[in-house]
């Protein structure tokens, strides 16, 4: 069952003030519009996920413009190790990795970081019109406001704050409603009017959020996918179906493709039937999976020991990549720019593999230690944002043609 509130004037701007629209409010046109390459581009392209709502690069980002990358002294590693001089446990110290601002073997460049973005690990993060919402196990959920600088890079300010019923797992956007999924098992949901649902059913946390034909799709720690449809009138959702036959344990991530749901849990890779919603196949390995991303008809499973597989909508593997010098896996995350697959490690290293020939291109030390808890690639110019264990975010972009000399 749900319940229903209204959600209007409930968040804190960063400077302490009520918002009425707190989760709708404009934000810059450098979000808004953009004047990047993407322009006029509305399409999913051969991603399987929308990028209407995208981030676009200034132009100052190009190269020609000169934009401060930093100089590179702590550098990439194709070997996933990485090259900083961290000495080990000495005096009871913890070694912790050197991180990098640049990678010029896939022309990757760091724009910002916001130390303590929010109190806890970043959980996820979405990209609407209105900017870029994470959130946290701190129990909240932000919206940043990109800025660009002087020197032609961006920074992120935190332009509101919302507070949350429980520490947040999941989002998603979709038909003008904003979804968290909580660590309690509930979804609390957003309206663009302002109203808030409460959807109730799951008992334990929502780690994953998918819609089909208006129907929204909800997967949890409590191994049960379930089915929520809306009332549009009484702006209520209800579960209507509530799925655990087959289902391969605790679930991280559902997807979408064809007449099929995949679902990836502690167990493996299952295809559910959108049609009987009974699990038609379970995909070999039975190894615990990470998460699930689309890309020209295929699914991509990461896998959490750092092995990734290919599969068609039928389930048939295509192509698999053994594991990743990195290792464990915990996110995945679709660039346009490349195109590239972007791997979240649990070390805090991202690795890069490049399609459609599906080969590993290089890894670099994102975050000094933490883990990669959160990936979002923010539309066609390269911008990808990277959510830390402790916390920051950090944002980062490709660039076709190469970095600007550092």
């Amino acid at each position: 069952m749900s319940e229903r509130g209204r959600g209007r004037g409930a968040g804190r701007r960063s400077d302490g003030r009520r918002d009425g629209s707190w989760t709708w409010g404009l934000v810059s046109k450098t979000v808004a519009t953009g004047r990047g390459r993407g322009r006029g581009r509305t399409n999913s392209s051969h991603w399987g996920h929308d990028t209407r709502h995208v981030l676009k690069s200034d132009s100052a980002l190009k190269p020609r413009r000169g934009a401060s990358w930093g100089k590179g002294d702590g550098r990439e590693s194709r070997d996933g190790k990485g090259k900083g001089k961290g000495k080990g446990h000495k005096g009871g110290r913890e070694w912790r990795p050197k991180t990098v601002v640049r990678v010029d073997a896939d022309a990757i460049g760091r724009h910002c970081e916001v130390k303590g973005a929010h109190g806890s690990s970043i959980q996820a993060m979405v990209m609407t019109e209105q900017g870029i919402y994470t959130t946290s196990q701190d129990k909240t959920m932000k919206r940043w406001k990109p800025k660009l600088s002087s020197t032609g890079v961006f920074e992120l300010e935190a332009e509101l704050t919302v507070p949350l019923k429980e520490s947040g797992h999941s989002l998603l956007f979709s038909g003008g409603w904003l979804f968290c999924g909580l660590w309690d098992g509930q979804v609390q949901a957003f309206a663009q009017d302002g109203s808030e649902a409460i959807l109730k059913g799951h008992s334990k946390r929502v780690t994953t959020l998918a819609v089909h034909q208006g129907v929204l799709m909800s997967g949890s720690a409590d191994k049960e996918v379930r089915l929520w449809q809306m009332d549009p009138v009484a702006k209520t959702f209800n579960c209507t179906h509530t799925i655990e036959e087959s289902l391969p344990g605790p679930i991280s991530k559902i997807h979408v493709l064809g007449g099929h749901l995949f679902v990836g849990g502690l167990y493996g890779l299952a295809m559910l039937d959108l049609a009987t919603l009974k699990v038609s196949k379970l995909l070999p390995p039975t190894k615990a999976v990470a998460d699930l991303l689309e890309f020209q008809g295929h699914i991509i499973a990461a896998y959490s020991e750092g092995i990734i597989k290919i599969f068609d909508a039928e389930g048939t593997l295509k192509s698999e990549m053994r594991q990743l010098e990195a290792g464990p896996i915990l996110r995945l995350a679709g660039l346009e720019s490349g195109p590239r697959v972007l791997c979240g490690h649990q070390r805090g290293q991202v690795s890069t593999i490049t399609l459609p020939s599906f080969e590993f291109k290089t890894a670099f030390q994102a975050l000094p230690g933490q883990k990669t808890d959160s990936l979002l690639c923010a539309g066609h110019d390269g911008i990808f944002l990277i959510g830390s264990q402790d916390g920051s975010l950090q944002l980062w972009q490709r660039v076709e043609g190469g970095l600007p000399p550092g």
